[in-house]
């Protein structure tokens, strides 16, 4: 299966791989980095890009951990994937959580009442 890193996921950075043969944006893994602008402005930039050629995207998230630097950020990203959406593309995004983590079931869920962001929220087992 090919796919393109937009960031190698680290200890500290969530990885972020497309995976162009199913139009599927992945982002996983702890987002702590000590400049998260520096991470989610590359996320940024490759959604304008892929929004120029193509009119769909499927976006799937699933961390670990998040804090409050990274997630002001990511909810950047995803109101402007709203944007997108709401512009005539079509865009199915999804929040994985696990089973036992409260805290990330309530913040997709922040994410998603908030702002109305179509985001589906799944629990993994």
């Amino acid at each position: 299966m090919e796919k393109y890193v937009i960031q190698e996921a680290l200890k500290n950075v969530p990885g972020i791989i497309y995976y162009p043969d199913e139009n599927r944006l992945e982002v996983s893994g702890r987002s702590i980095p000590e400049n998260p602008e520096m991470i989610f402005r590359r996320l940024d930039e490759w959604i304008t890009l892929h929004f120029e050629k193509n009119k769909s995207l499927e976006v799937s998230i699933q961390l670990e951990y998040i804090n409050s630097g990274s997630s002001k950020y990511l909810y950047e990203i995803l109101k402007r994937l709203t944007v997108f959406s709401r512009s005539g593309n079509s865009l199915k995004m999804k929040w994985l959580y696990e089973e036992d983590d409260e805290a990330m079931l309530e913040l997709g869920e922040h994410y998603r009442d908030t702002a109305g962001i179509p985001l589906a929220i799944e629990m993994i087992t």
